[in-house]
């Protein structure tokens, strides 16, 4: 006797019979018709290979086998209701939550000290953890839980139509240069934008970025002498040398006031970034996430 060989939904009808006693009352507590539950009965019968309920002067009585089958179904039963019935719900002020992001130290440096910030009130005892983000995206990661968000840039993500993906910030670029950089005044001309030589911070080790294909697009080129993949290594370079660094606005600002850097305006009309929070559509209705997407948008 194996349970794939029987139709689940026969439980169901046996539990109805079982309680009611009746075969009428059973099918009307089913919401199916007589002659369809004296149908399950039958099959329920064949299956188990024993009468289960038995006429009699007093109505149906069960077998000692229906018996002992009612008491397995019904705790079966019971807990599947209870866990359909259950609202997942999430306290972020007792949670002990541990919530996984996929990104680069763009969302490092603009994003995570803030939601720390705010955690500190709302939800003491999350712990965040920071995974380097990577191509691909961590798909197989995001449906199994292992990964909750990726947060990045569509600059240099690929994000595939399986996967649930909003915007959240439209991000201009900026320039940054040593603070003594003799060549360069408030503003950079496309001339100077060509000229100079460039580090090129890349997270995932792509070799040209949106800036690259809009240059193109006018006959033009940069001259990248350096490939990056920290910020922090990239504004260390930029600070010894005549080099320029092209990055988000936010993160730019962020180094000029920690390093002896100065923030440079760009010409007009160079492509913006594009930060995108993605996640697997298995988990839209987690409260947790839910709650927690909107806790980091309301940051940005």
């Amino acid at each position: 006797m194996k349970l794939h060989q029987l139709d689940l939904n026969l439980l169901l009808a046996f539990d109805a019979l079982m309680t009611q006693r009746n075969v009428t009352r059973a099918a009307h507590q089913c919401f199916i018709s007589q002659p369809a539950m004296s149908h399950a009965l039958n099959r329920l019968r064949q299956f188990f290979e024993d009468p289960l309920l038995v006429r009699s002067a007093s109505g149906m009585q069960p077998t000692l086998r229906a018996q002992s089958l009612h008491q397995a179904v019904r705790r079966a039963l019971t807990l599947l209701e209870q866990e359909l019935s259950r609202e997942e719900h999430f306290e972020p002020a007792s949670s002990r939550r541990r919530f996984v992001l996929s990104t680069t130290d763009y969302v490092e440096c603009v994003l995570i000290p803030p939601l720390i910030r705010r955690l500190k009130t709302l939800a003491p005892r999350v712990h965040i953890e920071i995974e380097i983000l990577r191509d691909p995206l961590p798909e197989t990661a995001l449906a199994n839980g292992e990964v909750d968000l990726v947060l990045g840039f569509d600059e240099y993500m690929k994000v595939p139509a399986s996967l649930r993906t909003e915007t959240w910030l439209t991000e201009p670029l900026a320039g940054i240069v040593a603070d003594d950089h003799p060549e360069v005044g408030e503003t950079l001309t496309l001339e100077q934008l060509t000229v100079l030589p460039h580090v090129f911070h890349s997270p995932l080790g792509t070799r040209d970025a949106s800036i690259d294909t809009w240059l193109a697009s006018q006959g033009l080129k940069r001259q990248i002498s350096v490939n990056s993949q920290s910020y922090m290594s990239a504004a260390a370079i930029v600070a010894q040398s005549d080099h320029l660094l092209v990055l988000p606005n936010k993160v730019a600002a962020l180094l000029a006031g920690a390093w002896p850097l100065r923030q440079v305006a760009l010409p007009a009309d160079l492509p913006a970034y594009h930060l995108n929070c993605v996640w697997h559509p298995l988990h839209d209705r987690q409260p947790a996430l839910q709650w927690l997407r909107t806790l980091l948008r309301s940051l940005i």
